[in-house]
C-alpha cells in the first residue's frame, strides 16, 4: 500500500467485525488499524493522526458521546472525518449523532461497500475499474 495513502482509525467493540471491515477496507488502498478500546483509539489518533474515525457508537453511547465530542474541534482543524456506526433505531437518534460531532453514520449492520464508498468519496479516491 502507498506510504501517502489516507489512514482509517476503526474503533469497534466486536474484533471479528473491526477487523474484518478493516481488511475489506486495506483492499480499496486504505492504510487501516482497528482498535476495540476508546482508550487506545486516542492514542492511536494522537501518534498515527489518521484522516477518518471509524466509530462503533457501543464505545462512546454511555458517556453521552464524550469522547466523540472532544474530538470534533481537532477535526475541524485537521479535516477529520467522523464516521459512526451506530444502533438500529431508535438507541442511536441521528439527530444526536450529529450534535454529538458526527459526519456521517452508518446503521449495525454496516455494509462494507457503502462504508468504501463514503471513504472514496471524502478522499477522492476514483473507482476501480471492475473487469
Amino acid at each position: 500500500m502507498p506510504i501517502g495513502s489516507p489512514r482509517v482509525l476503526i474503533a469497534h467493540q466486536d474484533k471479528l467485525i473491526g477487523e474484518s471491515l478493516a481488511a475489506l477496507l486495506r483492499l480499496t488502498g486504505l492504510q487501516v488499524m482497528h482498535t476495540q478500546s476508546l482508550k487506545s483509539a486516542r492514542s492511536l489518533l494522537q501518534n498515527w493522526k489518521p484522516q477518518a474515525l471509524i466509530l462503533d457508537t457501543r464505545l462512546d453511547s454511555e458517556s453521552g458521546y464524550a469522547f466523540i465530542s472532544a474530538l470534533r474541534p481537532d477535526a475541524d482543524i485537521n479535516g477529520r472525518l467522523l464516521v459512526a456506526i451506530s444502533n438500529i433505531w431508535p438507541a442511536d437518534p441521528i439527530e444526536s449523532l450529529k450534535d454529538a460531532g458526527f459526519d456521517a453514520h452508518c446503521r449495525r449492520p454496516c455494509a462494507t461497500w457503502r462504508l468504501a464508498e463514503m471513504l472514496a468519496t471524502y478522499f477522492s479516491i476514483p473507482k476501480r475499474h471492475q473487469y
